[in-house]
């Protein structure tokens, strides 16, 4: 019979240990008494760092460490010691429960206090992301798994809200915001709405459409829309980075050739789903979005693009490619002829 495992020590008991080194070993290597070590770690404990009658706003990210929360309260001036605060709530069980947010805190707490309000307090403003590729159906999904603004609300506004930032001015009238919806992650109040969130969103999209990518526009001769309706199909064909520049080029070609788009995520969008792969009845579903009936671009945008996609809708790669596929790990393989692209079908299993 083997010997009983040693019990492994508790972290509490690590914590303490921590703070024997803080309290008494590393005062005594300095030669200053542990008393009046003590007495600092006590007086960084029960002192507010700048009293005031003032609030102090601060933000804590998401996937934010507790370390890095003492670090960002530190530099919001509302404790002097990252290590002692840091420390001291791990020993005490304090740093398991701050949600990410903007939070608004008395200068007049002093470290105990300000772990102890972390527990129970709730965020002013939260952090809602919305992924890459996302269409507004997708993005109020997602709002009504959060919450915190209805789906229903977020269409209504992205479909017939008023909007009228200068890169709107190329909309035909009805069509809906897709494609400048930026996706992104943002702050946003508690209690805030979907014309607020859609907003920030066109604000976001608004500071990415700068002159030299308006520059970039203009030497192809497209405007805003047509840019990010490229950079839609873009972003919904390749998984990843490498893929966005040949997808890209693959448009470019197609388009000068005068061919058909042949793009499955425009008949996705048609088709109103996200499914892995699309049939022969797919690609004869009757829509102006099914780029295997029409040539040319679709109407408008088929999902809300990032700025790689929209870089590569502005610098795509020179090829001679007018084809190409994804395996089942997501990468494209790319071919110029039909006889190329035949032979990639048979080679991924995909005829």
């Amino acid at each position: 019979m083997s010997a009983p495992a040693p019990r492994r020590r508790s972290r509490a008991l690590g914590c303490v240990q921590w703070f024997v080194v803080i309290l008494f070993l590393l005062p005594a290597a300095l030669g200053i008494p542990s008393v009046l070590a003590y007495n600092w770690v006590d007086h960084q404990l029960h002192t507010p760092a700048n009293p005031g009658n003032a609030k102090v706003r601060f933000v804590v990210p998401p996937g934010a460490s507790f370390h890095e929360v003492a670090d960002t309260l530190h530099r919001a001036g509302l404790i002097d010691s990252v290590t002692v605060f840091d420390l001291y709530a791990r020993y005490k069980h304090l740093d398991r429960n701050v949600q990410a947010g903007a939070y608004e805190i008395s200068r007049n707490l002093d470290m105990i206090q300000i772990l102890q309000a972390l527990q129970t307090a709730v965020p002013e403003e939260i952090f809602v992301t919305v992924p890459e590729g996302y269409t507004i159906k997708k993005t109020a999904a997602l709002l009504d798994q959060g919450g915190v603004i209805k789906g229903s609300d977020y269409i209504a506004q992205a479909v017939v809200g008023q909007f009228n930032q200068d890169f709107l001015k190329d909309l035909p009238p009805g069509a809906s915001l897709e494609g400048f919806l930026f996706p992104d992650t943002y702050l946003i109040p508690r209690n805030g709405t979907a014309k607020q969130l859609i907003t920030l969103q066109l604000d976001q999209f608004g500071k990415r459409w700068n002159d030299t990518r308006k520059g970039q526009a203009g030497q192809r001769k497209l405007n805003a829309l047509q840019v990010v309706t490229i950079a839609s199909m873009i972003e919904r064909e390749a998984l990843f980075d490498d893929d966005r520049p040949l997808v890209a080029s693959v448009i470019y070609n197609r388009l000068s050739a005068g061919w058909a788009l042949d793009i499955d995520a425009t008949v996705l969008y048609a088709k109103g789903v996200w499914q892995s792969s699309v049939t022969k009845e797919d690609r004869m579903i009757q829509s102006p979005y099914n780029t295997y009936l029409h040539t040319g671009l679709p109407p408008g945008p088929i999902a809300n693009p990032g700025i790689k996609a929209i870089d590569a809708a502005l610098q795509p790669a020179t090829t001679g490619y007018f084809f190409y596929l994804s395996d089942k790990q997501g990468h494209n393989h790319y071919a110029k002829t039909n006889e190329e692209f035949g032979r990639l079908l048979k080679q991924y299993g995909l005829e």
